[in-house]
Order: structure tokens, then sequence, then C-alpha cells
């Protein structure tokens, strides 16, 4: 849960995790979709399913690995994370680089490269490498990660209280902040995308998305064109996707929502539906227009209280948001 998410928002989930898979027997037995659901709102969900498909390598091995090829071994597990388990757990003497690690080791030697670069990475590898205490690893480790968390932050380094401020090149460079090299990065994708919220009989109108985040159910989601209306677009798409036509369209609200390097602007809309589905589209015989790319015809209808139970996303938790402020009055 720690890989892209901060320690504040994983601590109570982790819990919460817990105790509905308590032994990774338990993890590997349990369908993905569970997993997924209790999963909902933390992003990066290929975690999620690559922890699952872990627990069930180690319940098949029999234990966990104890060393670091091991560790690696497992899905999902890359260096950081298997030098991290592997020293802590076993002693084993590998060192840990991650962002926090990679910043105090650049300012430490002064080295202004981009760690995410491979030239860059390697040097910050072999740094960590020679400084590794190899007696006891874990506690080396951990201090490293916990002294960029707390004292050598990116933009403010607290470098009066380091203990490695007497021999730190960056702090004698005079100014540590600007080690390492910032790495370069590309523009984000904005997408305009309009969402519908219905309801049938006190159920919520879903499907499975194969576009925003595979394997979730979210409210049905269409593409906004430049220059087109998204309640248009809505009115024009809901029936391939639901079946009925939308009636009655009013704004709820507009989000911002960020998947990756993709950041989002949805037009969110409440609607309702013609109270029977058309018999028919067209004439006789004539075919059905094709469905929307990325958005299967697969549609469910859920209570709100059940949906913990099912894999769903932070867009979907901040659109009921919307929709508990209107229901209050807001």
């Amino acid at each position: 849960m720690l890989q892209q998410t901060t320690v504040a928002t994983a601590a109570p989930r982790w819990t919460r995790f817990l105790a509905r898979f308590p032994t990774v027997e338990t993890l590997a037995r349990a369908p993905e979709r569970e997993v997924l659901a209790e999963w909902a709102g933390l992003g990066y969900y290929a975690r999620a399913r690559n922890l699952r498909r872990a627990a069930g390598a180690v319940v098949a091995a029999g234990a966990f690995p104890r060393t670091l090829d091991g560790w690696r071994a497992l899905p999902g597990v890359g260096p950081y994370t298997a030098a991290a388990v592997a020293s802590i757990c076993f002693r084993v003497p590998a060192a840990v680089v991650d962002g926090n690690v990679a910043r105090v080791l650049a300012r430490f030697h002064a080295l202004r490269v981009d760690p995410k670069s491979a030239a860059g990475s390697r040097r910050i590898r072999a740094a960590a490498d020679a400084m590794l205490v190899s007696s006891s690893p874990g506690d080396f480790n951990q201090a490293l990660m916990e002294l960029g968390a707390t004292l050598c932050s990116p933009r403010s380094p607290r470098c009066e209280a380091c203990p490695l401020r007497t021999d730190c090149l960056g702090r004698r460079a005079g100014r540590p902040e600007s080690f390492p090299k910032a790495p370069g990065t590309s523009a984000p994708r904005k997408i305009h995308v309009v969402a519908g919220l219905a309801f049938r009989n006190g159920r919520m109108l879903l499907t499975e998305d194969s576009r925003m985040v595979r394997g979730q159910w979210s409210v049905p989601l269409f593409h906004v064109p430049p220059r087109a209306r998204p309640a248009d677009v809505l009115r024009r798409e809901w029936e391939d996707v639901a079946g009925r036509k939308a009636t009655g369209l009013e704004t709820l609200g507009v989000l911002r929502h960020s998947v990756m390097n993709r950041r989002y602007r949805v037009d969110v809309f409440t609607l309702d539906e013609e109270t029977s589905p058309p018999a028919s589209r067209g004439s006789p015989g004539k075919r059905r227009r094709a469905h929307p790319p990325g958005y299967p015809p697969r549609v469910r209808l859920f209570r709100r209280r059940d949906l913990r139970f099912h894999p769903h996303g932070g867009l979907l938790l901040k659109i009921l948001g919307l929709l508990r402020k209107r229901e209050a009055g807001g």
C-alpha cells in the first residue's frame, strides 16, 4: 500500500485490509473482485492484483522467501520492495533505494544526476551499496528512508537537525535543495468526459470500466469531443450503454480526477430514464449501433451500501460525495 500512497492514507486501510484478509492463505483464496473492492480508493490497482498473485505464490511455495532473489520473483515485487523486506525481516545485506533515499544520497555526495535515468540510478545505487552497514542492513535502510521523509525534504531540507550535516557535500555547496537533478516530465494528458448517474428502483446503475481503471464498477462515462456539449453527448450515448433513453438531465457538478498521467475533467449529471427500454432501435433487422470503444455493455444495479463488496474507484466516491451534498441541501 505504501507504494504511491502516503502513510496517513494507508494506515487505516491497512488495518481494515488485514481484518478482511488476516492470513496469506485467506488472501490467496479470495476472488480478485473482493480484493479490488477492499482496495477501492487507493489507486494503482495493479498493486492489489499483484498482491493477491504474490500471496498465491507464497502459499504454493509453503513459506515466504528468505532471499533477495526469492522476493524479486514474486509478482509486483521490484528492487525496492525486495530489498526493504529482505533486509528488515531477514537481515539480507541489500541496500534500499527509493525516492527519499535517492535524495539523501544525491545531496550527501553532491550528485547532480537524475535518479530516474539509467546513469543516475547506477550512481545512486553504487553510493547506497558502498554505505550499507551489512551487520544491520534493515536498520540502516529504515534510517535513510526516515531521514529523507522527515528532514531531507525535497524543497526545504532541515540541515541544522540532520545527523549527516557535517559531511554532506550538498550542504557545503550552499544549495542542498538543488540536488538531485530534477527529472524531465512529460505533459499530462487532458481528457474531458461526461458521467451519468441514474437509479432504477433505488439502485444505482453502474458499468464495468475497461477504460479508466480496468475491472472496476463505474457510472457510465463518455468522451466529450472538443466544442461538444457534455449533456448532448450523454443523451446521445446513454442508450447504447443502458438500453434506455436518458431524460431529465440535471447538473450535479464538475470534478477533476487523475489516473497516472491522465487528467480528467468530469461533468456529472443525474438523469431519469424511460420507464421501459425500447423494443428495438431503427427498422426491423437493422443492426444496433456498436457499443462505444472501451465501455463493455455489461450493466448492473447496486445499492449504495453494497459498493464496499465490489471494486470501485475514487471517481465513483467523488461522484457519490456530490450526490450526498445535494441530498443534504448543500
